[in-house]
């Protein structure tokens, strides 16, 4: 099968705009005290979430990106930035909301079904660390998908070049 580089498969748009609404989820419940239910839904569904959105970034960087628009240098430069960012604070949420209750000397809690017992030592300066960058990735998503919004309705609107609707419709042997 040969892969085309002008628009993405099934798959990739099933996962950008699944991953979009988990990601949302958790943010929305990122805030609240320990042992509430915000706290529970967020840890817990974060713990199989992550799982998805590591399957995400791995996907789309195999994959790799679609062809560039027709647009200024510059601008293909912002949302290459934006589009690596989005992945790579993917990821940094993802592997700092696995060591977060880790670091701390406790299990990580999957839905209440079962626990994944912590394979390193508590440590309180990392997990204050942990939960740092943690809490900083997370919040680096609002800037990012602003940005990566504006864009596609730039493309939608504006230059009416087809380009915002490729996560809507797929190609065969697309990204």
């Amino acid at each position: 099968m040969t892969t085309r580089s002008d628009g993405y498969n099934r798959l990739s748009i099933f996962g950008h705009w699944i991953s979009a609404i988990l990601i949302v989820a958790l943010f929305l419940t990122h805030e609240g005290d320990r042992g509430g239910i915000k706290y529970f839904v967020h840890v817990s569904f974060g713990a199989v979430a992550g799982l998805f959105l590591m399957w995400r970034v791995w996907h789309r960087a195999r994959a790799g990106m679609t062809n560039k628009p027709d647009q200024p240098a510059l601008l293909n430069l912002v949302s290459q930035i934006v589009m690596w960012g989005l992945l790579a604070a993917t990821v940094v949420v993802v592997i700092t909301g696995y060591l977060l209750p880790w670091t701390r000397g406790a299990p990580l809690d999957v839905l209440g079904l079962f626990d994944i017992p912590s394979p390193i030592a508590a440590h309180y300066g990392f997990h204050e660390f942990v939960e740092e960058v943690h809490d900083v990735s997370g919040h680096a998503f609002l800037p990012l998908v602003g940005l990566h919004i504006v864009g596609a309705l730039k493309h939608a609107f504006w230059d009416r070049d087809g380009i915002a609707a490729r996560m809507f419709k797929p190609v065969s042997g697309g990204k």
